[in-house]
């Protein structure tokens, strides 16, 4: 067993993206700055044509790496991303679905 079924109840890990019209009024309600720019853009730029499964998995463990070892232990790392990128290649095709597309929020604050 690699990691306890106890462990994995308890990891809690709540993700959420707000939406550009949320983000403003988030900002708005702070009131510590003005919002010079915002908008949704592609992070995709033409010249890229088909996603690459290690580079998703590679900047996922980048951003969780340090969350999922101080739960979990680094014993369980490099397999633990090793599993999702072999799962991501499987499922490569949902990255290429042309209904899919990657948005990202942009925003250029101003302190007030």
């Amino acid at each position: 067993e690699i990691i306890s079924e106890s462990q994995v109840d308890s990891f809690n890990f709540p993700v959420y993206a707000a939406s550009a019209k949320e983000m403003k009024g988030i900002i708005e309600r702070n009131g510590c700055f003005s919002i010079e720019r915002l908008e949704t853009t592609n992070p995709l730029s033409e010249a890229f044509v088909q996603p690459d499964t290690r580079v998703v998995t590679l900047h996922l463990r980048a951003g969780l790496e340090g969350i999922i070892s101080k739960h979990f232990g680094n014993k369980i790392i490099d397999e633990l991303f090793d599993r999702f990128d072999k799962k991501a290649e499987e499922n490569s095709y949902l990255l290429n679905n042309p209904s899919y597309s990657l948005n990202q929020l942009f925003l250029v604050l101003i302190r007030k």
